[in-house]
Formats: C-alpha cells, sequence, structure tokens
C-alpha cells in the first residue's frame, strides 16, 4: 500500500511538471564565445486595421511570427490555409495571436493589407497582418526571427521562408516550425498549448 502511495506521489509530481521548459529558448546568439540570449521586444508595425503594434502589444502574450506578401503566388497561399485552421483552433484564447509581417514594403499598404484580410476572413483578434515603417526594419526583425528574405533575380516575386516562430509571453523563441508541414503543424498546435498552460 506505501509502494503505491509513493508511486502515485511520484506520477503526480512528474505529470504536473512544468511543460514549458521542455521547450529551449531559441532566441540567441554567441558574442565572444558567450551564448547571450536576446528578446523579440524592439519593433513598430502598422496592423491591417492602421493600429500600430509594438512589442508591448505582445507582452504576456504566446505568439508567431512568419513573413508573407499579398499577391505571393507561390507558399503563401498554402502557409494561408494553415495559419487560418490555427486562427479557427485558438479562437477562444484571448493570450494567443499570429503576426504575419509583409516583406513586399511597395506594394502591401494598409489598404492592401485590410482588404487581403477581408477577403480571406482574417480578423485582427487572431491574426494581425502587418507593415513594417521601412525596410530596415523587416531586415532587423528577419535577423532576430533567424531566417531572410529577398526579391527573386527576375523582379516577380520574393523568396521567404515558409516557417514561423513561436515566441513565449516574455518575448523569447521557443521553436520554428515548418508551417506547410501536417507535422510540424501538430508539433506547433501541442507547443501553443503547453505555453498557454
Amino acid at each position: 500500500m506505501k509502494f503505491k502511495i509513493i508511486s502515485c506521489l511520484i506520477f503526480l509530481v512528474f505529470s504536473c511538471k512544468d511543460k514549458t521548459s521542455e521547450l529551449p529558448v531559441l532566441s540567441f546568439n554567441y558574442i565572444d564565445g558567450k551564448k547571450e540570449l536576446y528578446k523579440i521586444d524592439d519593433f513598430e508595425f502598422i496592423n491591417q486595421d492602421g493600429k500600430t503594434i509594438t512589442s508591448s502589444s505582445t507582452e504576456g502574450i504566446v505568439h508567431t511570427m512568419n513573413f508573407f506578401f499579398t499577391t505571393c503566388p507561390s507558399i503563401c497561399p498554402p502557409m494561408r490555409i494553415k495559419q487560418q485552421d490555427i486562427a479557427n483552433e485558438f479562437s477562444n484564447e484571448s493570450d494567443f495571436k499570429q503576426y504575419s509581417v509583409s516583406i513586399d514594403f511597395q506594394k502591401d499598404t494598409i489598404e492592401q493589407l485590410k482588404y487581403y484580410s477581408k477577403i480571406h476572413g482574417i480578423t485582427s483578434k487572431q491574426w494581425e497582418l502587418l507593415r513594417a515603417p521601412s525596410e530596415d526594419q523587416l531586415k532587423v526583425i528577419a535577423n532576430k526571427l533567424k531566417t531572410n528574405f529577398r526579391p527573386n533575380e527576375d523582379g516577380t516575386d520574393f523568396y521567404h521562408s515558409s516557417y514561423v516562430a513561436l515566441i513565449d509571453k516574455d518575448h523569447y523563441i521557443r521553436g520554428f516550425y515548418n508551417i506547410l508541414l501536417d507535422g510540424d503543424v501538430t508539433l506547433l498546435k501541442q507547443d501553443i498549448r503547453n505555453l498557454l498552460d
């Protein structure tokens, strides 16, 4: 009997372990051979509703960030479908949001972002489409998210990653996920839940 009680206590301790500790912090650089963490906490964008979004807007919110552009003919449409699924699944979670940053600084005006969100049923409650104030700001956030983008040589399109970064309530990156892969999307959903819990 005593053995059973001890076994139950051990099970309870380990089952109540903080699941977020299992997710590594991935926002770091090595400076002079020393690992230094950094936060995604220094930016200013405008969303599809014309509202300014800063790092203080994301304080205490589990969120994802990724790149896209509204005229993207290749990976953006399937990425959008996956992200709409995530938005629907977490529609009742006030502490979760998706942020997609446009890399087409010339064409993706606030009016264009608003139009795009309207025709695809994207609401700023769960998913905000963002425009940077400058191309330099885009490069800064791309560097922090450990990704990049560039125009294609023929000028018809941009190259950008299909990965999204998962960022915790304290602004640290906790994972990268290829949103085009079903397995990565499943894992992303699980990790969002872990961070929310």
